[in-house]
């Protein structure tokens, strides 16, 4: 945890330090701190909810232009996403630059867009904010389509910075305000997560 707040200070002051400096500290981690160590997006680029929301976007936003990925973190489901012309990564600390994509280092709650999105993405977040019903309803505000997925069914305590566990269909629906277009729950390491796809 220290790491990460030295890692995200020196991001946001020193961002080209960073960038150097990320590639030679990850091969360090696995060489000798922590031989099984991996970067967040390379524990979990396989996982069944990438796959799962990048074919609802397929579905959902075929000839969509502008998208937001809301609390990206070191994720790179946005370079799946290449046909959308404007690509946003958005988090509240700071994250590497990705191709083709603008990197945005705000709290959500901030945000002002000049243009709307035709889509927006958030993966694994609300479990994480403090007042998940406002946040929901500005996703929900900030696109055409919206994709949240969240942990579904997790008991309470399991993940120690999850603050609403558990979160079921009905708990989404308080959230957002909204019955979702379509919905759907898959399976990574034994914990399922819930998908919501809402087209506003």
């Amino acid at each position: 945890m220290v790491i990460d707040m030295i890692a995200d200070a020196l991001g946001r002051r020193m961002p080209r330090l960073y960038r150097v400096a990320r590639p030679p500290w990850r091969l360090l981690m696995r060489f000798l701190a922590r031989p099984t160590y991996a970067g967040y997006w390379e524990r979990r680029r396989d996982f069944a909810y990438y796959a799962e929301a990048i074919r609802l976007a397929r579905v959902y936003a075929p000839a969509g232009r502008a998208v937001i990925d809301v609390g990206a973190n070191e994720t790179e489901v946005l370079g799946e996403l290449d046909w959308f012309e404007r690509r946003v990564a958005l988090d509240l600390h700071y994250i590497a630059t990705q191709p083709g994509a603008e990197t945005v280092v705000t709290d959500f709650m901030d945000y002002e867009s000049r243009a709307g999105f035709d889509l927006v993405l958030c993966l694994q977040v609300l479990e994480h904010v403090r007042d998940p019903v406002a946040f929901a309803r500005k996703l929900l505000a900030t696109g055409r389509t919206v994709i949240v997925s969240v942990p579904y069914k997790w008991p309470a305590g399991l993940i120690a910075d999850h603050l609403h566990d558990p979160v079921d269909e009905a708990k989404l629906k308080l959230w957002t305000g909204h019955e979702p277009t379509e919905t759907s729950i898959v399976s990574d390491e034994g914990k399922e997560r819930l998908l919501a796809v809402y087209v506003t």
